[in-house]
């Protein structure tokens, strides 16, 4: 079974509004049926993902590159573990295992996690709903900016490979629709 991939920041230095909606977004998808998907961490808003959708019942796999492991970064209570030998194999990995992605407030690896998935539906790698949930207004910014990039011909509308969520249940709904925002452009 396919689940949801969750891209977030592992930073435990945040303030609480992103905690509370990364609790909500995991017990959201276990709810939903579907396992989450992540990094593998233990901490920050992946930690607080993963507990979620342990505590109501959903499963929660986490995709980890074997350094970390090694750093002790892993979470152990994973409903199940795949240790990859990279970062790109992981990232390869966590979109194999996803019938969408959703984006909760990050850094720059989570954007760069982000912009990947986007530019893979544009290129028919992922066929899944790519969803920024924009919590507290934080994608607003970026959201902007690639308005800015549609205005300015860099970015073909029918291209368009992201969806805006303002609630986790939204951003599940969406990620579950397999509605997809965009047009392959090859």
């Amino acid at each position: 079974m396919k689940g949801i991939t969750v891209y977030c920041a592992s930073s435990d230095h945040i303030a609480p509004v992103y905690f509370e909606a990364a609790k909500e977004l995991g017990t959201a998808i276990a709810r939903r049926g579907v396992p989450v998907i992540n990094g593998g961490g233990w901490m920050g808003l992946m930690g607080a993902v993963t507990d979620a959708a342990l505590a109501a019942g959903g499963e929660a796999i986490g995709v980890i590159p074997q350094f970390m492991v090694d750093a002790d970064r892993n979470h152990k209570g994973l409903t199940r573990t795949i240790i990859t030998d990279s970062m790109h194999t992981r990232k390869q990995t966590m979109a194999d295992l996803a019938m969408g992605v959703i984006a909760l407030p990050g850094g720059v690896g989570t954007l760069e996690e982000v912009a990947e998935m986007m530019t893979w539906c544009k290129l028919g790698l992922f066929r899944g709903p790519v969803v920024l949930l924009n919590v507290n207004g934080y994608w607003d910014p970026l959201i902007a900016w690639l308005n800015l990039s549609v205005k300015e011909g860099f970015t073909n509308p029918e291209g368009l490979a992201w969806r805006i969520a303002d609630t986790p249940e939204q951003a599940v709904e969406i990620a579950c629709s397999g509605e997809q925002n965009y047009h392959v452009l090859f």
